[in-house]
Parts: structure tokens; C-alpha cells; sequence
């Protein structure tokens, strides 16, 4: 799919933790494998991916960004992102996770939210294709403790504090085929997450970039400084 540069269009971006799902929720996002799982798993983690996508009438543009944790250092990826709101203006960002604390990084959160005032966080809760209830259910189910959801858990004791949340399966189309449930979660979980974005990303609704010195993560992971006009 080839655009035109257009400054107009949705900015969307997708982090996590490596090992999450962020390439398979892109791909389930966009409707395609939109995300190629390069055979150099390595490679494919150094990069920032953009992906042009459709949702409705709405034309997004999506960045995956590589997961936090990996190979390359949290820090450059967190000015890779403020580098794009300076930039572009980003209009969402979705923050994958599962339902483990492990994948929460509630100070790369942080951070992220100090960098991205304003900007909404939605959080997408993966893994839950076997989840015994309906995958929804899972936020606000009761925690051990038997008096608090797992939502209410994330704000008050990780202190992340989410605009939305969305509860999904990520599999691949391919591992639910001959599964009905897991074609009917993935299903479910495909048409969630595109109204989600829908609805953050509103006709006529633009965040525009705050037109500050911004860096540029090229493919070799150095950092270029530029000037964006405001």
C-alpha cells in the first residue's frame, strides 16, 4: 500500500515488553500480516517497523516499536518515541502486556507518560485465548485477594493508570484454524482493538508535534539530531 506523505494522518504507536505480542497484535490490528517475522529474529528486533493501515475510513499510521528489554537499550527507544511526538505528534499509544507483572515495566511506563503528556494510553492485555471466562472479564476480575480487579491492582499498586483497556487473543489466524473458540476469540479480539483505535483517532482530531530538537534512530541505531519546524 503506497500513500502520499500526509502529516494529517493518525500517528499510532505499539509497545511492550519483548516476548509480549507486540508484532502479532500489529498484525492483528491491521487485518494482515502486516508484520514479517524476519528469519533473523535478532534484526527484526533492531528496527522501528511503520506500517500504513485502513480501519474503516480512518487512515492510521503505525509504528511497532521494538520490544523494551531486548536487544537494544530502553532509553533510546524512549527518545525514539519522544523523537516521533516531536516530530509527527502521536495520536494513541496502545502499551501490550500480559496478565504476568514480569511484562508490566511500570517505570518505562512512567517515563513514557512523563515524555507523552497528553497522549492517551490504552492497555492491550494479550495471552488470554484460554482464559476460562469471557476474555474481558479478566480486568475486572477479582484479584487473589479476593476484593480488587486486576485493573483496579494495575493503578493502585504498579501505579499505571490507563485512558482504556482492551482484553484480546493475538494468535496467529493460522494456529486457531481448526480451533472454533480460538477463531471466534480472535475474531472478537480483531474488531476490539480496531474500535479502539477508531475511536481515539477521531476525524478532524490531530495531536500535532511539539516542533522541538528531535532524534532519528536510523538502522545502524545511531541517533541523528534534527530541527522539526512547530
Amino acid at each position: 500500500m503506497l500513500w502520499r506523505h500526509n502529516d494529517k494522518r493518525h500517528v499510532v504507536v505499539v509497545v511492550g515488553h519483548t516476548g509480549v505480542g507486540v508484532s502479532s497484535l500489529v498484525n492483528l490490528l491491521a487485518g494482515y500480516p502486516a508484520s514479517q517475522k524476519s528469519p533473523d529474529a535478532k534484526q527484526r528486533t533492531r528496527r522501528v517497523q511503520k506500517h500504513p493501515i485502513l480501519i474503516r475510513d480512518r487512515y492510521v499510521s503505525l509504528h511497532e516499536i521494538p520490544g523494551f528489554g531486548g536487544d537494544i537499550k530502553d532509553g533510546t527507544l524512549i527518545n525514539y518515541v519522544q523523537s516521533l511526538h516531536a516530530h509527527r505528534g502521536i495520536d494513541l499509544v496502545l502499551y501490550c502486556m500480559q496478565p504476568r507483572r514480569e511484562t508490566l515495566m511500570p517505570q518505562t511506563f512512567g517515563l513514557l507518560r512523563q515524555y507523552l503528556r497528553g497522549v492517551p494510553f490504552v492497555a492491550v492485555v494479550t495471552a488470554l485465548e484460554y482464559y476460562p471466562e469471557t476474555m474481558e472479564h479478566w480486568w475486572s476480575r477479582p484479584s487473589e485477594d479476593g476484593r480488587r480487579s486486576n485493573g483496579r491492582i494495575l493503578e493502585e499498586d504498579v501505579g499505571m493508570t490507563f485512558q482504556d483497556h482492551v482484553c484480546v487473543t493475538t494468535l496467529p489466524e493460522a494456529n486457531v484454524a481448526y480451533y472454533d473458540v480460538l477463531q471466534k476469540r480472535r475474531g472478537i479480539s480483531g474488531r476490539d482493538v480496531q474500535d479502539l483505535v477508531y475511536r481515539y483517532c477521531r476525524e478532524g482530531f490531530k495531536t500535532q508535534g511539539t516542533g522541538r530538537v528531535w532524534w532519528r534512530l536510523t538502522a545502524g541505531l545511531k541517533m541523528r539530531a534534527a530541527i522539526c519546524a512547530h
